[in-house]
């Protein structure tokens, strides 16, 4: 199945309604791939792309990024598998 299969949203909701906690977690747990791996790639808040941008640049490694929709954007940072 690929991601655009699949529904869109949260699996555990945070404890906190701050949305800069959450988008702050999205590009960690990316940065935290990224270290890992060499590459990484999720589902991220839309208004997330320029950091996505930023960490690919401070790789040196490309990115793609599809927009589902104005809240939803899935990305690939690094080569693709």
């Amino acid at each position: 199945m690929s991601h655009d299969d699949q529904p869109y949203g949260l699996v555990l909701p945070f404890d906190t309604d701050n949305e800069e906690f959450v988008r702050g977690w999205q590009l960690g747990m990316l940065w935290a791939r990224m270290e890992d791996a060499g590459r990484a790639e999720g589902l991220v808040y839309t208004r997330s792309a320029e950091m996505v941008m930023r960490i690919a640049e401070s790789k040196g490694v490309p990115f793609t990024a599809t927009v589902h929709d104005d809240t939803w954007t899935w990305v690939t940072i690094g080569e693709p598998s």
